[in-house]
């Protein structure tokens, strides 16, 4: 199984309507894949996500990634996001969120 862990940091507040936007379209679209599961979570001053899903293989991620909904927020995060990253990890099970913040803080 693959843990994807995504953090995305937001250019500012006022761009917190178009982050939900799209990510409430890409949650409707994940729960029709093959994810296992997902969770997503904030910073404390809500300019900083971190989402999570477990999957399978990488095709599985790939299939999602590169296609529809999720490509199509990929093309328009520059207007919301400042940066964005994200890793893949060997798990039998999505980790805890200590877990995968401290991916971002070694890299």
């Amino acid at each position: 199984m693959i843990v994807s862990v995504t953090k995305i940091e937001l250019i500012s507040y006022s761009k917190l309507i178009a982050f939900f936007k799209f990510n409430g379209q890409i949650i409707k679209v994940l729960q029709q894949t093959q994810c296992k599961k997902h969770k997503v979570t904030r910073s404390w001053n809500l300019k900083v996500w971190y989402t999570m899903t477990l999957w399978e293989n990488e095709n599985e991620i790939n299939e999602f990634y590169r296609n529809g909904t999720h490509l199509e927020a990929m093309k328009q995060s520059k207007k919301f996001s400042s940066k964005i990253q994200s890793h893949r990890i060997q798990k039998k099970d999505l980790i805890s969120w200590k877990e995968a913040k401290n991916l971002f803080v070694k890299n």
